[in-house]
């Protein structure tokens, strides 16, 4: 059964980072989707990744609101 966890960018060790990055070569555009976490009344932008089977969604930024990112 693989897990699933919500983590910050700023907080992925490096080998995650450059996994990430090697997923996304381009960049995150038109890859990213909104999501507000329950504990949180700020909505994320995040991208999903897979790695040695945890399911991730990563957070890369806030949403500002009014302003859609995507």
């Amino acid at each position: 059964m693989s897990q699933h966890k919500i983590v910050s960018y700023t907080k992925l060790n490096p080998s995650l980072r450059n996994r990430l990055r090697s997923l996304y070569p381009d960049g995150f555009e038109g890859r990213t989707f909104n999501l507000r976490l329950p504990t949180s009344r700020q909505v994320y932008r995040m991208v999903r990744m897979e790695s040695e089977g945890v399911h991730y969604m990563v957070k890369i930024g806030l949403v500002i609101e009014g302003y859609d990112l995507n």
